[in-house]
C-alpha cells in the first residue's frame, strides 16, 4: 500500500516507520483498548475477530499489504472495537498515531489513499459477511487462501484445520473435507500444519466471486490516479 504513494507523499515516510515481526497467534489490539500506532503489514497477514458472549469467533476482516490496522483511526476512533491477531507470521511497518493524524491533516493525497483503503477494507468485510452466509465451504476456503496467497507472496502457507475453521466459523471436519476435494483437484497440497498452492487457476476456478470482487476493491482503491479527485 505505501508503495502505491506517489513519491513525493512518501517523502520522509521511513523516518515515522519502524519495522516489527510480529509472530503468529500474537494479539495486535486489545477489545475496546487505545490505540497508540497504525500498523502496515509488509509480509503479516492480520485477522480481525468478532467474539460472540458464547465464546465462539469467527474473522470478519483481514488485513495485508494491501491495508493498515487501525482503519477505525481513519474514522477518528480512539479505540479498536474488534480484537485483532497475527494470523500469517511476518513483519510490518508500524507508525506512532500522532505521526499518522499529522500526516492525514498536513497531507492531502496520502489521506484520500488511507480513506480509499479503508473503503476498500468495509466493501471486504461486507462481501466476506455474504460469502459466510451463502457459500459453500470448499469455496470459501478456496478464497481465503488465495487472498492470503496474494498476501504473504508465496505459495507456502503456514495454517492449520482448526485455524481456518475459527476463521470461516463452521466446524473442523467441513474444513478438512473442503481441502482434502481442493487437494484431489489438484489445487493445493496439504502438509502436517501447512498448506501449498500448487495450481492458482484451479484454486481460482473452486473459489467463489469474491476473491476477485475484494481484489478489484484494493486494485481500485491503491492504483486509480489520485490526481483526479484534485485536477
Amino acid at each position: 500500500m505505501l508503495d502505491a504513494l506517489r513519491a513525493e507523499d512518501r517523502a520522509g515516510l521511513s523516518d515515522d516507520l519502524e519495522i516489527v515481526s510480529i509472530p503468529a497467534r500474537a494479539w495486535l489490539a486489545p477489545y475496546t483498548g487505545p490505540e497508540h500506532h497504525v500498523d502496515f503489514p509488509l509480509d503479516a497477514v492480520l485477522s480481525i475477530v468478532a467474539s460472540l458472549r458464547s465464546g465462539d469467533s469467527i474473522e470478519v476482516g483481514t488485513i495485508g499489504r494491501e491495508g493498515f490496522l487501525e482503519t477505525d483511526t481513519e474514522l477518528e476512533a480512539d479505540s479498536e472495537r474488534r480484537g485483532t491477531f497475527c494470523q500469517i507470521a511476518g513483519e510490518v511497518a508500524r507508525m506512532p498515531l500522532e505521526r499518522f493524524r499529522e500526516r492525514m491533516t498536513r497531507n492531502a493525497s496520502f489521506a484520500r489513499m488511507m480513506r480509499r483503503s479503508t473503503a476498500a477494507t468495509l466493501f471486504g468485510t461486507q462481501q466476506i459477511t455474504a460469502c459466510h452466509a451463502r457459500h459453500r465451504v470448499q469455496a470459501q476456503c478456496a478464497r481465503w487462501l488465495l487472498a492470503t496467497r496474494d498476501r504473504v507472496g508465496r505459495d507456502a502457507l503456514v495454517l492449520t484445520h482448526d485455524s481456518l475453521a475459527v476463521l470461516l466459523g463452521v466446524r473442523r471436519a467441513s474444513v478438512s473435507v473442503a481441502l482434502q476435494s481442493l487437494q484431489g483437484a489438484g489445487a493445493i497440497v496439504i502438509h502436517r500444519g501447512m498448506v501449498a498452492v500448487v495450481s492458482p487457476a484451479r484454486l481460482r476456478a473452486a473459489s467463489c466471486e469474491c476473491y476477485e470482487d475484494c481484489k478489484e476493491a484494493y486494485r481500485s482503491a491503491l492504483f486509480e490516479p489520485l490526481t483526479l479527485a484534485y485536477g
